[in-house]
């Protein structure tokens, strides 16, 4: 070895001897406090750990944008405007969605006027009157039970019926509209009017028609259908004729007709039977009829409806 090493060596070993060395319970009571230091900061780093990640989680959980909730202030300040409405909540805007109802109910059927009772009498405004008349009508005379019967169609027998409820008869004569006061009728008026239980004023008219077409020719005369008149709930214009006779009752022999009118009329029950005659040997006229037919399908109306 160089000299140098032998000089340090040789000045370790006489430090070495001249140090003292401490005592066996001071070197465990510095052990001691070295343990309890090492045990306190490992204590300390814990719960700093722990308070880091309590705090990091609370602003995990907050979120980036909400703020503290404001202070509660002490007292409440005067408003001097009155505050905006709140936003009705969705339940308050929006209608009740009702539960349909597992029964059906059907609707009530729609109201009908009610039918007219039979009448215990017939009354004369429901009749024709001699403004009615087609020229210059006379005073409507009632004509007793009896006293004039309906067309007769080869013996029908469509005016017996057993629904009838009840009939009257009148009689008017009517003049022509440029005739003298003292000249003779143009034509004799019967006007029958009947009301009908049920749907009997219906079947009436059907039974008519029937009456008239299985009835075209009985003997000289000839009955001809000349269809409905436009009046009331139905009607039907009936033509009968036959050749001409003199007021001596021989034939004409020119070959002219004579002819009279009927019309049938129903306004809901009742039915009006206007037989437009003609006076002696003169004809009825169709237009004349056709006038009465609608004047008396007003009458009718007025009074059933």
């Amino acid at each position: 070895m160089s000299n140098d090493l032998e000089r340090a060596f040789a000045s370790l070993s006489a430090d070495a001897d001249r140090a003292q060395l401490a005592p066996a319970r001071a070197v465990r009571r510095r052990g001691d406090r070295q343990t309890l230091s090492r045990a306190v900061a490992g204590a300390a780093a814990v719960i700093v750990l722990v308070t880091g990640v309590t705090v990091g989680a609370r602003m995990v959980l907050a979120g980036p944008d909400r703020d503290e909730p404001p202070p509660v202030p002490a007292a409440s300040p005067t408003l001097t405007s009155p505050s905006p409405s709140p936003s009705p909540s969705p339940s308050a805007v929006a209608p009740a969605r009702s539960t349909p109802s597992t029964t059906s109910k059907s609707s009530p059927p729609p109201e009908t006027p009610e039918t007219p009772e039979i009448p215990s009498s017939i009354p004369a405004r429901a009749f024709l009157q001699a403004s009615d008349a087609p020229g210059e009508g006379g005073t409507p005379e009632r004509q007793g039970a009896g006293d004039h019967d309906l067309p007769e169609f080869c013996g029908n027998g469509y005016e017996q019926r057993g629904d009838l409820g009840i009939r009257a008869t009148q009689l008017m004569y009517y003049r022509s509209a440029d005739a003298p006061p003292d000249s003779t009728p143009k034509s004799a008026v019967f006007e029958d009017i009947m009301v009908f239980r049920g749907d009997g004023a219906e079947q009436f008219m059907d039974d008519l028609r029937a009456a008239v077409r299985d009835c075209p020719s009985p003997k000289n005369d000839k009955n001809v259908s000349r269809g409905p008149l436009g009046a009331g709930d139905e009607s039907l214009l009936i033509e009968r004729n036959h050749p001409a006779m003199t007021d001596e009752g021989v034939p004409a022999g020119d070959g002219s007709l004579h002819r009279v009118y009927f019309s049938a009329i129903r306004v809901g029950d009742a039915v009006a039977v206007v037989s437009d005659t003609g006076w002696e040997s003169g004809s009825a006229d169709r237009a004349d009829t056709e006038h009465l037919a609608a004047r008396a399908a007003t009458r009718l109306e007025n009074w059933r409806k």
